[in-house]
This record gives C-alpha cells, sequence and structure tokens, in this order.
C-alpha cells in the first residue's frame, strides 16, 4: 500500500519503504512498518495508535507534536531523534533490542516505558518521569540521567549506567552486581575487590 495515498490507515503492513521523507498529517491506527527506511523523515502533525515498527530506521526522523500511543519500536535504529519534540498528551511507547544513540527524552513522562535489550547511548533524560521503567539487559554507555525520577525503575542486567543517587530519585529502583557499584561513583569513595 502507497503510504502517501491517505491520511488515514488501520490494519495495513507497511514493508520496505524508503525514500520518503514527507509524511506529515497522517493517521495510523493498529498498524506495521517492516524493514522500513525512515531516515530524516518528517513524521510531524501525525498519529501513531498501537503502532509497531520492527528493523526500521528512524535516524533524524522529526516528529514535531505527533501522537504515540501504544507504539513499540523492535530491532529499530533510532539516532538523533528528539522526542521531546513529541505530543505530551498520552505517550506509550516500548523499545525491544533497538539502537538508541544520541536521543533526547528530556522532561518527559515515560512511567512504565519498556527499554529492553537496547543500546541507548549517548541520550538524555534530564528531569524525565521513569518511574516503574524497565532498562534490563540494556547498555546506557554515556547516557545522562539528572534530576530522574527512577522510583522502583528496572536495571536489572543493564550496564555501563551512570546514575547519581543524590540527583536522581531511585527509591525502590532494582538494580543486579557488577554494574550496581556504578551508584557508588558519585560518592567519592575507594572500592577494593
Amino acid at each position: 500500500m502507497d503510504i502517501r495515498k491517505s491520511e488515514n490507515f488501520e490494519d495495513v503492513e507497511f514493508n520496505e519503504i524508503r525514500g520518503e521523507k514527507n509524511i506529515t498529517f497522517k493517521k495510523y491506527y493498529n498498524c506495521k512498518f517492516t524493514n522500513c527506511d525512515f531516515a530524516e523523515t518528517d513524521f510531524s502533525y501525525s498519529l501513531f495508535s498501537d503502532c509497531v515498527f520492527v528493523n526500521t530506521n528512524l535516524s533524524l526522523s522529526k516528529m514535531a507534536d505527533t501522537k504515540m500511543h501504544g507504539v513499540s519500536f523492535v530491532s529499530c535504529k533510532i539516532v538523533g531523534v528528539d522526542f521531546t519534540q513529541i505530543s505530551k498528551l498520552i505517550i506509550e511507547l516500548e523499545f525491544r533490542k533497538s539502537i538508541i544513540l544520541n536521543c533526547n527524552f528530556s522532561s518527559l513522562d515515560l512511567t512504565g516505558t519498556n527499554f529492553i535489550d537496547s543500546e541507548i547511548k549517548q541520550s538524555d533524560f534530564y528531569g524525565t518521569i521513569l518511574k516503574k521503567s524497565k532498562f534490563s539487559g540494556s547498555n546506557l554507555k554515556d547516557t545522562i540521567f539528572e534530576n530522574t525520577d527512577l522510583r522502583e525503575a528496572d536495571f536489572k542486567n543493564a550496564k555501563n549506567y551512570s546514575i547519581n543517587p543524590l540527583i536522581n530519585k531511585v527509591k525502590n529502583a532494582k538494580f543486579t552486581m557488577p554494574d550496581a557499584i556504578n551508584l557508588l561513583a558519585s560518592f567519592d569513595v575507594e572500592i577494593e575487590y
């Protein structure tokens, strides 16, 4: 199906779409996007409800006032995306086995969001609400958590995170060794093995 032919799509599977740079003002309900290349695509003012992106490149895509409810990204490449531009009304996202590099999630309410088995590198979570979110199995190298609400978040088997308990809320968050030792880095203590 041609992604340009209509403004409303429901129960449609899109496969191997490439080269589309302007997909604004569209509505997608229960759609699946597989093996697509949406690098530098503008999705502004669109709605995605109960949609799944699988093995899709969304690098440098634009999402001004885009609504995302029940959207899953599985084995996707997401580089340089400013998620702070999406509609704040209702945000429901899930990331699994994806590459998330240099993305901005600052000041969003992402309560209960799953970031499972993903590479989340050099991304920003300034002032983000991540209560009950799951980062299990993810690599968080050079990702910034500052003034972030991580209460009851799950970091089991996550690695390379740098979380300062003095400037983030971490009550009842779950961590596993050996990376849990990183929580002490901000206390300027010496740890011997």
